[in-house]
Order: C-alpha cells, then sequence, then structure tokens
C-alpha cells in the first residue's frame, strides 16, 4: 500500500536540484528514500479516497510537509548501519526543499528542521563567489566595449554571458533554451521581450508555460544576430565549455561548471544590490507567469458592453426543482446535425434554464470545441469531441442559475459531480469541462485549485487589468443606460473597492459598514477590516483610492449613515447574497471580459490591486521617480510620494523609510494581501517580471535615462562602427541633441532612454502616455475625471425622472438625509430590481384619476375619491397595480346615498377595485352623491434607528408620502 510521498517522481527531484545548484543528493538516493517512505496517519485519508477512485492522489490532501511525516521517514533512515544513511538524509533534504520551491509546500520552521536553511546555503553559495564577481563584471564590460568597436564574431558563450549579466541570472538549462529557440524575443509594437521558456513538465498536456522578462536593446540585437544563422544546436555541455573558455580568459576558474549560476547570481547581487527574494525571483522564471497578451476587437465589445446589465435567463424555464436529470434534454447532442452554420450558432445570444445551466454550458463548451478546436490542435476530431463533451450522464445532480452564481454552493456542486467519478480519465475529462465553466461569467468563481494533486505545482491564472482598463470599466459600469441609477453605482464601488483593497470576491460580499472607515485627515485614505485570514490572523487593509474613484465609495457610505454597522457595504437593506451576486457582481464580471477577453475575471482585479501595492511597496523602497517606471499617467500619480507617504503611514509611524528595517517589506506586503509566504503572492499573483527591471537593474531600466557611447548607439542603431550617420539618427531621435552645437556633440555626454531608442529603431509613433505627463501640470485632468464619473453616474437630472425610486433617492439627498432602511423597504416592495418605470398608460390612467392629495389622518397615506364605476378601476388598475406601487396598500371607504341601489356599487367595488384582504367599508348618507374614497397606506415601517445615528427626521415615512404626492400630481397636470 503507497501513500502521497511514494509518488513522487525521483528524476525531477533530481533534474530541479541539478539546474539549480542547490543539492548534490544522488538519483538513487532519492529513489531508495521515496520508496521506502511508510505510510503515515496523515495520509491515510487521502489514500482511502485515493483507492476507492482509482485515480490520482486526491485534492483533499494539503501541501503540507509536518513533523510527524519528516518523524516517520527518518525512523527508516537511522536503520541504515553504513555510510549511506547519510546519502539518505541528504535526499530527504532534497525532497522536502524540492516539495517547498517546486510545489509550494507548507514545511516545517526552520529551526524544527535537523539541517541548516537551504536558503541560507544558497546565499552563502553566492557570496563566496565576491571576487570573482567583480572581477566577471569588470572584464565582461571591457568585452562588450571591444566587441562594440571590432564587432568580432558572435558567439553562443558571448550571448549567454550577456543574458545572464543583462537580463537576469538564469540557469545553463534555460541558458541553452533560450539560444536554441528562434521564438525567444517577443515584440508587441515598441516593446521587447525576452520570452523564457519554463522547464518544469505540466500537467495534462497543458501548453508550456514562460516568462516574460525585459529584454535590453544591447541583448536583443546579439540574439537577433546570431539566432537566425544554422549555429550547432546547443547543449548543456557544449555551451558550459565554451562558456569555461570565455571565463578562462577573463582569469575566472570555477571547481564545479554547473555553480556558474551562482557567480551571475553574485554579480547581480554585488553590482545591482539585490535582496536575496528579488534576486530568487530574477533567476528562476518558474517562479512565475507571464501575463497572457489578449485583443479584443472593437466591434465584440461593443455587443458584450451593452449587455451586461441584461438578464440573461429564461425566466419561463424555471420549474420544479429536482436532483434528477435523467429526463433532461441535451442540446449539444443534435450538434452535429448542424454542422453547416455552425459558425451563426456559435454567435447566438447564450440564455441560460434558471433550473439548470448544465444543457446550455454544455451546448457552448460543444460549440466552441468545433469551432475553435483544443488547447493544442485546432481542429479536434469527432470522437474526440465526443469524449470530451459527451458527459451528461456524469452530472449526478443539476446545477440551478442561483448555485451557479453562488461561490460557495458551486464548489460544492462541483466536488459532488467530481468525486463521483470512478475512473482517472473521467475525471481529466471533467476538470477539461470545469476549465470551460471559469471562463464564463456566470461561473467564473469556480476555483480549480482544489482538484488538483499535490504532487503537481500549483495551477495559475495569470492576468492583470490595467489602470486605464479600470477606469473604462468603471465608466462603462456607470453609463450603461440599462442599469439602475443605485446598481450602477453599486457595480462601481465593487470594481474599484474590490481592486484597490485587493479583495477576493468572497471578501466584498462580506464587507460590512462598519468595515470601512475613512481616515478624516485624508478622505482618499481607507483602512478596511477583513476578519480573519485562512490561517486565522486578523487582516487591515490600508489604501489610497484616487479622488475620481473615492467620491462614489463616500457617496455610498453617506447614504447608508442611518444604517446598522453590521449593513453590507454593497447592495439594500436585508438584499439576499444571491442577489447581491447576480445584479453587482456578475455586470461587473460580464464588463471586465467584454473589456478585458474572456479570460479575465472577478479575481483578477485582486491580482492588479496586489501588484499596484507592489509597486507602491518598491517605489517606497527604492525611492524611484514613478516617470522613471511607467509611462501611464494614471499609475504615476499612484505612485506619487504623497501617495506612498499616506498608504504607508501605518507603518511607517511617521519615519522615513530609511529608519525602517526594509528586510520585512516583503513580510508586510504578504501581512496586507493575507499570504503566509512570498512565494505564494509571486506565484499566483505577481505575474512576469519585466516591470521588475528598472528596480533590479536600476538606471538601466527603459525609462531611465543613462549615458551613451558612440560606439554603443552605432551598434544599437544597427550601424557599421565607422558610420558617421549617428549624429543625423541621434538628431531624429533627441531635440536636445538635436540644438547642440558640432562641438558639444563631440565633447558632451549622451544622455538617453532606451524607451527612445527603440521608438526611433521601430519606428513607432510616440503615444501621449509616453510624455510623461507631470503630475502637478495634468491635476485638473484628474479633477476632471472625479466630476466626469459623479455626473456620468448621475446622468441627466430630471426633476421628475420616469422611475420612482430614482426620484425617492434623489430627493432624499436634495434633503441631505438619506432614509436607507426606508428606501430599501420601497425597494423591496415594488418589484426590487425590476425598476418599472411609469408608462405612458399609466401617466394617461393617472390623468383621469382625481387629484391625489395626503390624507388627513395621523397615519401618512394618500387619498382620493372617485365614482365608483368600471372605467375608474380600469384607471385605478392601470396605475396602483402595477409593480412600482406594490409598496402602497390600498383600502376602500364607499359612500352610498340612500337612494342609490346599494348591492350594485359594493359588488362592482368588488369586482372591479377591492382584492381578496384589501380593506372595505360602506357607509350610507341621506345626501350627496355616492363616491369611492381610496385610501394608499405605505406599507413601510419607520424603521429603529440608534440613538447614537445622527438624524433629522426630515426623510422619515411621512416626508417619502409628500413626494409620493408630489410626484403622482405632477403626472397628473
Amino acid at each position: 500500500m503507497s501513500n502521497i510521498f511514494n509518488q513522487l517522481k525521483a528524476n525531477e527531484i533530481y533534474e530541479f536540484h541539478q539546474r539549480h545548484g542547490s543539492s548534490d543528493a544522488d538519483i538513487e538516493s532519492i529513489k531508495w528514500v521515496i520508496k521506502n517512505w511508510p505510510e503515515t496517519k496523515v495520509n491515510a485519508t487521502a489514500l482511502i479516497i485515493s483507492d476507492e477512485k482509482v485515480a490520482n492522489i486526491s485534492a483533499t490532501q494539503k501541501r503540507e510537509f509536518t513533523i510527524q511525516d519528516l518523524q516517520t521517514i527518518n525512523k527508516v533512515i537511522r536503520i541504515v548501519p553504513t555510510g549511506k544513511q547519510r546519502q539518505y538524509k541528504n535526499a530527504l533534504k532534497a525532497i522536502v526543499t524540492y516539495l517547498k520551491e517546486m510545489l509550494q509546500w507548507q514545511i516545517p520552521e526552520v529551526e524544527e528542521l535537523p539541517w541548516p536553511d537551504p536558503d541560507l546555503v544558497w546565499y552563502q553559495r553566492i557570496t563566496a563567489n565576491a571576487n570573482d564577481a567583480y572581477k566577471l563584471h569588470t572584464e565582461y564590460e571591457k568585452y562588450k566595449a571591444q566587441f562594440f568597436k571590432q564587432r568580432f564574431e558572435i558567439t553562443a558563450e558571448f550571448v549567454a554571458l550577456a543574458i545572464s549579466l543583462e537580463v537576469a541570472p538564469l540557469s545553463i538549462v534555460h541558458l541553452v533554451n533560450i539560444i536554441n529557440d528562434k521564438d525567444s524575443i517577443e515584440q508587441i509594437e515598441d516593446q521587447i521581450y525576452l520570452n523564457v521558456k519554463h522547464v518544469s513538465k505540466q500537467p495534462n498536456n497543458e501548453q508550456q508555460q514562460s516568462s516574460r522578462y525585459h529584454l535590453p536593446l544591447f541583448v536583443y540585437q546579439l540574439l537577433s544576430e546570431y539566432q537566425p544563422y544554422s549555429h550547432k544546436q546547443q547543449t548543456e555541455n557544449r555551451l558550459l565549455k565554451s562558456l569555461t573558455n570565455l571565463l578562462t580568459s577573463f582569469e575566472i576558474s570555477s571547481n564545479s561548471s554547473r555553480l556558474y549560476q551562482h557567480l551571475f547570481q553574485a554579480v547581480w547581487h554585488y553590482r545591482d544590490h539585490i535582496v536575496p527574494s528579488l534576486l530568487k525571483d530574477i533567476s528562476y522564471p518558474e517562479r512565475h507567469v507571464a501575463n497572457p497578451i489578449i485583443y479584443v476587437d472593437d466591434k465584440t465589445k461593443k455587443q458584450l458592453l451593452s449587455k451586461i446589465y441584461d438578464i440573461d435567463y429564461e425566466k419561463k424555464a424555471l420549474t420544479a426543482n429536482t436532483k434528477s436529470v435523467e429526463n433532461e434534454e441535451w442540446p449539444h447532442l443534435n450538434l452535429s446535425k448542424k454542422l453547416d452554420n455552425i459558425h451563426s450558432l456559435y454567435d447566438e445570444e447564450i440564455r441560460w434554464q434558471l433550473d439548470n445551466i448544465l444543457p446550455t454550458m454544455l451546448y457552448r463548451y460543444t460549440l466552441e470545441l468545433t469551432v475553435y478546436g483544443g488547447v493544442r490542435k485546432s481542429n479536434l476530431a469527432d470522437s474526440t469531441i465526443e469524449k470530451y463533451c459527451n458527459i451528461q450522464s456524469k452530472f449526478a445532480e443539476r446545477l440551478s442559475y442561483d448555485q451557479a452564481i453562488d461561490q460557495e454552493q458551486l464548489q460544492l456542486w462541483a466536488h459532488t459531480i467530481y468525486n463521483s467519478l470512478e475512473t482517472e480519465t473521467e475525471q481529466l475529462v471533467m476538470l477539461y469541462f470545469f476549465r470551460f465553466m471559469r471562463q464564463q461569467s456566470i461561473t467564473e468563481h469556480l476555483d480549480l485549485s482544489e482538484f488538483e494533486s499535490p504532487l503537481c505545482a500549483p495551477s495559475v491564472d495569470p492576468f492583470r487589468i490595467s489602470i486605464e482598463q479600470l477606469h473604462e470599466i468603471v465608466s462603462v459600469l456607470l453609463t450603461q443606460e440599462k442599469g439602475h441609477l443605485l446598481q450602477r453605482l453599486f457595480c462601481a464601488v465593487t470594481v474599484i473597492v474590490s481592486y484597490f483593497a485587493m479583495l477576493r470576491r468572497g471578501e466584498l460580499l462580506h464587507l460590512r459598514l462598519k468595515d470601512v472607515f475613512v481616515v478624516p485627515s485624508n478622505p482618499n485614505l481607507f483602512r478596511l477590516y477583513l476578519g480573519k485570514t485562512k490561517s486565522g490572523h486578523s487582516r487591515v487593509v490600508y489604501t489610497v483610492i484616487p479622488e475620481e474613484f473615492a467620491v462614489l465609495v463616500r457617496i455610498i457610505i453617506k447614504n447608508k449613515a442611518l444604517c446598522e454597522p453590521y449593513e453590507p457595504l454593497i447592495g439594500f437593506t436585508d438584499e439576499p447574497n444571491y442577489s447581491r451576486q447576480l445584479h453587482y457582481l456578475l455586470p461587473v464580471t460580464k464588463t471586465i471580459k467584454a473589456i478585458c477577453g474572456s479570460s479575465a475575471r472577478f479575481h483578477h482585479l485582486r491580482h492588479s490591486g496586489i501588484h499596484l501595492f507592489t509597486l507602491q511597496a518598491l517605489h517606497l523602497a527604492y525611492e524611484q521617480p514613478a516617470r522613471q517606471t511607467s509611462d501611464s499617467a494614471h499609475l504615476q500619480r499612484l505612485l506619487d510620494e504623497e501617495v506612498l507617504a499616506a498608504r504607508f503611514e501605518y507603518w511607517l509611524e511617521e519615519q522615513p523609510f530609511t529608519l525602517r528595517n526594509d528586510a520585512i517589506l516583503i513580510d508586510e506586503i504578504i501581512r496586507q494581501i493575507g499570504h503566509e509566504n512570498y512565494a505564494t503572492t509571486r506565484w499566483s499573483y505577481l505575474h512576469d517580471i519585466d516591470w521588475l527591471y528598472p528596480f533590479y537593474r536600476y538606471e538601466f531600466g527603459d525609462l531611465q535615462a543613462r549615458e551613451f557611447t558612440h560606439s554603443e548607439l552605432r551598434y544599437l542603431l544597427g550601424l557599421a562602427n565607422d558610420s558617421n550617420d549617428l549624429s543625423r539618427q541621434l538628431a531624429l531621435i533627441s531635440e536636445v541633441y538635436k540644438a547642440k552645437d558640432t562641438q558639444q556633440k563631440r565633447d558632451e555626454q549622451i544622455i538617453l532612454t532606451e524607451s527612445a531608442l527603440r521608438q526611433h529603431l521601430f519606428k513607432t509613433a510616440k503615444s501621449s502616455a509616453i510624455q510623461h505627463c507631470d503630475i502637478n501640470t495634468n491635476i485638473s485632468s484628474f479633477t476632471q475625471d472625479t466630476i466626469k464619473y459623479y455626473q456620468q453616474w448621475l446622468g441627466h437630472i430630471e426633476k421628475f425622472p420616469f422611475d420612482f425610486l430614482r426620484y425617492l433617492f434623489l430627493e432624499m439627498r436634495k434633503a441631505k438625509e438619506v432614509n436607507w432602511p426606508l428606501l430599501s423597504q420601497t425597494w423591496h416592495y415594488s418589484g426590487k430590481h425590476q425598476y418599472s418605470e411609469i408608462s405612458k398608460t399609466q401617466i394617461t390612467a393617472l390623468r383621469n384619476l382625481p387629484v391625489i392629495e395626503l390624507s388627513n389622518d395621523t397615519q401618512p397615506a394618500l387619498t382620493f375619491t372617485l365614482a365608483c364605476n368600471v372605467k375608474n378601476a380600469q384607471h385605478f388598475s392601470a396605475v396602483f397595480r402595477q409593480p412600482q406601487w406594490k409598496w402602497l396598500s390600498p383600502s376602500f371607504s364607499l359612500t352610498v346615498n340612500r337612494k342609490t341601489k346599494f348591492d350594485r356599487l359594493v359588488s362592482s367595488l368588488k369586482q372591479h377595485f377591492a382584492r381578496a384582504n384589501e380593506s372595505i367599508s360602506v357607509h350610507r348618507q341621506p345626501t350627496g352623491q355616492s363616491a369611492l374614497t381610496i385610501t394608499l397606506t405605505p406599507k413601510l415601517r419607520e424603521p429603529k434607528l440608534n440613538p447614537h445615528k445622527r438624524h433629522t427626521g426630515l426623510t422619515d415615512l411621512q416626508f417619502v408620502i409628500q413626494q409620493t404626492q408630489l410626484y403622482l400630481s405632477n403626472f397628473q397636470k
């Protein structure tokens, strides 16, 4: 009987350490430890599940190596009577290090382990190369300068050394792969990157992952010149041998050539003063994944954005909820008969069934595989599509619409289905379907990490929403006409708070009024209490929100000033979670996908907020001007010194950063995020590595001006080493250089940025963003943004809009006090999210009714008197039997003249006016005409407000009735 450790792959562990030079454990010893690892009590549960399902280790097994695990295997190792025991202990250390570094397992604290801290050992290996690192840096700079002047033949070892000292200190394996891969250079407009493929294997035939490094122009030119020629394919041994020869010419030798990476790391550590955490990041591409580059065409985006507030389900489809799916219709089974118009079917609007979304989901899945193929092949065989899509019999339970949009219920359903499958193949096929579900707006919150084997590296969902895209998302949510005024506000603030406070979906939903605090001295500084993290620690987030967004958050807080402190920030009073997810989170998800692409999800707001926070922390530590790291005016403003001081005020406590222990900055970053270790943050949230270059290679960033020699510029611009055209080229690049006289051009240093050189080299137009606008001179534009978003939200303000709830809300704002509990009751009784507007038919009917007046009774009410006839009954029903007035309860008082037929009027009243359980009173009078008085009494309850709440009482129930009377009277004119 085996356990989880017996299923580890010795060759992967061995190769990992060979690449990193982090252990000298031999593969046979690693195999022995894996094979002889006894079952532990911790793993027994996972094993039983695994045996029952005939599948891989269950996802219920945590990524955790405990002291108990260590003690169990150590008992076995201690039995070995020879020196082999030392080798097995060394192998055990290699295995545990692999679990931590590669598979991201939690392991005991360093003090509890019987071997030195691997990070400390790694650092000591780097510092041992200090002298050689200095010599290598010096000799390399001489060699490079000589190359610029003489232009000797470019060799593989020179390219490898340039990458190692100019891009990142990568391993020999990665260097070989880069040199051999003619697609390793990635160009996006005038940006150039080095695409470094991960060496680790991907599970389940997934696409190979890669990381995107910043590529300096010099290395770009070297690779561009070297790769087109048909050189011999490099191997590790061949490159190591040639590198050794080159370094020997620099009078540098090494006892073990595989430790060259430590030598390269030492150069970066001493030359650029990189802290160990960041040095690991740049050295090991497997610690991060490249963000996908996604383009969304304007036509598709426009179509999708027009539907963000649409109801995308069939209301009539709701049936009795039953778990049986035997009689379900599955439209995907008939697709093979419709292949002639398959593309038109794909473009059809998606309509979900309320009682079960699975038939539509499986239909869309089959369509997409038929039209676009799979991850690796663009065309799939019919048998393959059938294998992946004919899985309807595996759905033991239906999945209703309300279950689908609720993260907890969706996750529970997915586990139920997954755990009911009998083979590993069935589970894998279902996992492919789950991945498709996560691309859909209503199920994008499905967490696939819970279905992963802990023996594979954790999955990653790389994507980052730029600050410009955030502005577009907020603007769209505020301006789409189909959304109600308050719905649009809640959606926009959902995005803003989730982004800047780095919130998970559930954290946003559970955020209460008492959890959000605006610092009085700075209305843009917010403090949020987010309860406990997964590890049980309390989490408080401090964030600065730009004024154009912050004003919208403050409006919600002010609107709810009379509410109980435990009320959710987002939504109406007593609005259920299901409704809030459907009407606030789902439109946000749809908008994100429309603007950023189908791969983008709500959770990427948190990814993006964490990236921003990390950038702010790095700017605080490195004291770099924002204009030297970003060409985005919006981002530059968020990296301004005042913003940084405000956001980190809680931590700095009015002290300069220089007096802080900068080694704990990363600890503070992950604490704010709610993580236990930096590796999780780096892998799951801080995607790519190119954005880090201006920090770890200071003064050589894309926007950081530096001095260039004439020979270097000739090479970078593709000129001959003795070309006389350099001056003309530089005059085209720099206005400052162009204005100099001939003598100045000869004598003075040439100061440029690589960004300017690239724009000239690739002939790209200078965008407005690249003009590095000065924040101080552009402050008016951001003030305009504040006004713009506020006005976009309110739209054109009419004195009497057709939507009564909008009218009542705006009148409460005019009165300087929004009675949110009362407004919420009105919303609840008037159809909730139906937001019915008063129609022309209702206006006509109103004008045919008598003037509606305030009642003289002590209780607030409306009243009017009319003849008791069928025509008036029709006018009454056309108005007050509509959803928006259901918060008013009618009662009827019939006064009958003694000469009038009593039974006829009473019968007409009951048949045409009143409904069951509505109050009717009848009175006789000797003189005067018979008449019917209708009193409209609100169903609303005057909310009990806490004594500590400041309120004027201006917007009480009487106010609501007065405004209702004014509103109705306006349409009666």
